[in-house]
């Protein structure tokens, strides 16, 4: 993101959008990083499209708004990356589907995020996902406070402790 792209205009739609969690002012924002010199195909183009999902939009929003919501997006995509497994083989030794590669994505990671607090347990595709959050206490803070940046939804260190994390796999 050029950061010369937040001019006020830019930064208040962004904070709108992001205090009431709601994205119908997208299209708005388009106009405002056009209007600030922003020529980025994929970023006006998925302002535009009126079919993101919730964490798509939040993801977009966060990206313009400011460095520190940018990086916690950037944050979540890498946890993705680390968790997913990129050479697994199946009984034939074949490299699998993608939806054995990578099952997990961004939205999940914002999904899972939510079961856990709401349901109090998060569960991964993956060894490695449910491994990050068994390695230790802070893990579960780095994931939820790049978490709460993007979503908006704090999470305290009580709530934290009362989630339980399991492989699926």
């Amino acid at each position: 993101m050029n950061s010369e792209w937040r001019t006020g205009t830019v930064v208040a739609l962004c904070r709108r959008m992001l205090d009431a969690r709601e994205f119908d002012a997208l299209p708005i924002l388009a106009d405002a990083l056009q209007d600030a010199g922003c020529t980025d195909p994929e970023v006006l183009a998925q302002c535009q499209d009126g079919a993101l999902s919730r964490a798509r939009a939040e993801r977009l929003v966060s990206l313009v708004y400011s460095d520190e919501t940018a990086a916690a997006v950037r944050w979540l995509e890498q946890f993705v990356r680390d968790i997913n497994y990129h050479d697994y083989k199946d009984e034939n030794d074949e490299v699998g589907a993608p939806s054995d590669t990578d099952p997990h994505t961004y939205e999940y990671a914002i999904e899972v995020g939510r079961s856990g607090l709401e349901e109090g347990h998060m569960s991964f595709g993956s060894d490695a996902g449910a491994d990050f959050f068994r390695e230790g206490g802070d893990n579960m803070r780095t994931f939820f406070r790049n978490w709460s940046l993007v979503t908006g939804v704090p999470v305290s260190d009580e709530d934290q402790g009362n989630i339980s994390v399991s492989c699926a796999c």
